[in-house]
């Protein structure tokens, strides 16, 4: 692996079924922010929002931990990639 492939991520082990909260991703190089998982469908931000995996990771070009496919609480469905989900604690 070269230096600028540091960034990848091996596949995130997240279950199907299981409630994920969107997050900022960790930077890829040195000197960039972390990086914001982007807006819904419906133009809302997806950072803090909860959704639900409807499949397990699956490989992907970037090694951004893989894609997921998600319905969210808020009533949207799409894929997005490992590196923005981290599984929710309900003790928050």
């Amino acid at each position: 692996m070269t230096d600028k492939h540091k960034w990848r991520r091996p596949l995130k082990n997240i279950p199907v079924g299981t409630l994920v909260r969107f997050v900022a991703a960790p930077p890829r190089f040195t000197g960039e922010s972390p990086r914001s998982p982007g807006n819904d469908n419906q133009n809302r931000e997806l950072a803090g929002q909860l959704a639900v995996t409807v499949t397990r990771g699956e490989e992907e070009a970037y090694g951004w931990g893989g894609i997921f496919h998600l319905h969210t609480v808020l009533g949207d469905s799409f894929s997005h990639y490992g590196d923005f989900l981290e599984i929710a604690d309900e003790s928050r």
